[in-house]
């Protein structure tokens, strides 16, 4: 927690109207002065939509190659950053007047980003141009081999270069520039979205980027960019946006999910984005893009509802074998305690859902966790997802060691790659080292905002804290601490009695509901070996006296038009 001086808060305070717990955390978050406060709590009625560096060469080339005629055709990726940036390139392309049309990978026959065969393909449909999203900046050979072929080769990214560039007819890669004009945080929709948002300007067709910020805020939250600048300011702005306002097919599938009002960046992150990312892990991402391009309502529902349920599949697989990588890891740790960079091999895992079994394990271990399964159709190959922390970069590592790898990109916090099995033990060792060499910590860093006793919580500061979101990378949710918390009662909650519902009572006297959505097993054994099973009992009874400490988040609860604060617990020490 961070010193604060009384004078400080009391003149935000004084000069905002909020309360004191709201600007002691505002002032140790580093906002200090009046534009700071102002522009992060209110922002502004319009976003200042920024100019990328490459948009003018962008621009003129696009321009040429629509003067010229002949098919463009969207390269993109199978997540949800990818889908919705060909949505919005394919969308201004058509509007245009262009002949575009788009090609998302295969995850498992075609990999990732643009391939050799993909590139061919175009060549024979026709194509005379070609325009990634949201990958490309390593595409060196495909791209070389499309310019050999006599097709034009646009590349937008948001990915981090690597040593060589493709030779292309424009790159934009916001990680290209320098200075001012760099943005570290604006995913692969986003930078097409810019693009295209400068390209129809020149027709005088105005607004693209306004128009779309439900498309832009869903892509941003679900690539996990941090939520400060620009990306911030289009999450609460696509977030605010009535539902009725937005992309007709993305409306279908909130209806789809059973979602109401007001929306969260949860329900983006959690709900939406999910359904979108399930149909490329287990099937193709095609629908995902028709989702949101198609005028048919019909369709637009049977997309939505077909979404919902391979969600729901992709769900149950990922249960499943995120259960089994845990136990691996479990028996790795207990072999060799020392080791900092989990390499597990998990046959029968469909690669697909690799990633999210990984930032699972990543999760449960806070260390960085690579996990590989087995090629499909290919004898003695690895595929596989990483995932790592804070403190170890993992496209730097990758870049470090690329002799290991058949293949592989990604960001410092993910990535994606391809291996020898026989490669694997190496890349265990090789792993270790490098995590040394960057001097990374396994220490677990949490940013404690401010100790608060249940009594000084009020609607107010519920209210103001909501003005502080929406929260995620980069804008954590305040944290708060409180020592000598009672726990009077415990109640597991939840369709499998997975969650636990808690009664707190803090010194003052002050009560409250607390949740626990992490571990609920493990917080009842712990509880059992620290009180008894007398205390546990009477406990589980509503009688308890045992005392704890407790890390927490704080909200607003609505339940039959009653509306009243709980608490999430987010870390205890008994």
């Amino acid at each position: 927690m961070t010193a604060w001086r009384s004078g400080d808060v009391t003149e935000l305070m004084n000069r905002f109207g909020i309360t004191n717990i709201t600007a002691r955390i505002l002032w140790s978050r580093g906002f200090r002065t009046s534009e700071q406060v102002a522009s992060y709590l209110y922002g502004d009625e319009r976003i200042a939509w920024p100019r990328l560096s490459g948009t003018d060469e962008f621009v003129r080339v696009m321009r040429e190659a629509l003067t010229e005629g002949g098919r463009f055709r969207v390269f993109g990726d199978y997540d949800v950053d990818g889908v919705t940036g060909t949505y919005l390139m394919i969308t201004a392309l058509r509007m245009l007047g262009a002949d575009a049309d788009y090609r998302i990978p295969d995850r498992v026959a075609d990999g990732y980003g643009l391939s050799d065969e993909m590139v061919r393909q175009a060549k024979a449909d026709g194509v005379r141009t070609i325009v990634t999203v949201d990958n490309g900046i390593a595409a060196v050979s495909q791209c070389a081999l499309a310019k050999e072929l006599g097709m034009r080769v646009v590349v937008t990214d948001h990915h981090d270069p690597q040593e060589h560039l493709p030779e292309t007819d424009c790159t934009v890669d916001p990680k290209l520039a320098d200075g001012s004009e760099r943005y570290d945080n604006v995913c692969g929709a986003v930078v097409a979205g810019l693009l295209a948002n400068a390209l129809l300007a020149t027709e005088r067709m105005d607004g693209f980027c306004d128009s779309m910020t439900e498309i832009l805020a869903l892509a941003t939250l679900c690539d996990v960019m941090e939520l400060n600048g620009i990306a911030r300011d289009i999450v609460r702005k696509g977030m605010t946006k009535p539902v009725r306002e937005w992309n007709a097919g993305l409306r279908a599938l909130f209806e789809a999910n059973g979602m109401q009002e007001p929306v969260r960046a949860y329900a983006f992150g959690f709900v939406l984005g999910p359904c979108i990312n399930a149909l490329g892990r287990l099937e193709t991402a095609d629908p995902g893009v028709e989702l949101l391009l198609t005028h048919d309502a019909d369709l637009r529902r049977e997309y939505a509802e077909r979404m919902v349920k391979v969600n729901r599949r992709r769900r149950e697989q990922s249960d499943f074998y995120t259960k089994e990588a845990i136990r691996l890891a479990d028996e790795q740790v207990a072999r060799n305690t020392d080791e900092p960079v989990l390499v597990l091999y998990l046959p029968g895992c469909h690669e697909s859902i690799a990633g999210i079994v990984c930032g699972k394990v990543r999760e449960a271990w806070n260390r960085p966790t690579f996990l590989l399964t087995d090629a499909a159709g290919t004898e003695g190959m690895l595929k596989g997802s990483g995932r790592s922390t804070e403190s170890f970069s993992m496209i730097d590592a990758l870049n470090a060691h690329s002799d290991l790898f058949v293949k592989y990109g990604g960001h410092p916090m993910a990535a994606g790659l391809t291996i020898e099995r026989d490669r694997l033990e190496e890349m265990r060792q090789r792993m270790a080292e490098e995590f040394r060499l960057q001097n990374a910590s396994l220490r677990r860093g949490r940013r404690i905002d401010l100790e608060v006793p249940f009594s000084q919580l009020s609607h107010a500061v519920i209210e103001e804290i909501a003005m502080m979101g929406p929260f995620g990378k980069g804008n954590s949710e305040p944290l708060f601490a409180l020592r000598n918390v009672t726990v009077t009662g415990i109640r597991r909650v939840g369709s499998e009695g997975q969650f636990l519902s808690l009664r707190l009572r803090d010194e003052q006297g002050t009560e409250l509901k607390g949740m626990l959505f992490d571990d609920a097993a493990g917080f009842l054994t712990e509880f059992r070996e620290k009180f008894g099973d007398d205390e546990t009992d009477n406990t589980m009874y509503g009688r308890g006296t045992s005392r704890m400490t407790i890390l927490y988040t704080a909200r607003e609860n609505v339940f039959q038009d009653r509306v009243s604060i709980e608490v999430e617990v987010k870390g205890y020490r008994f």
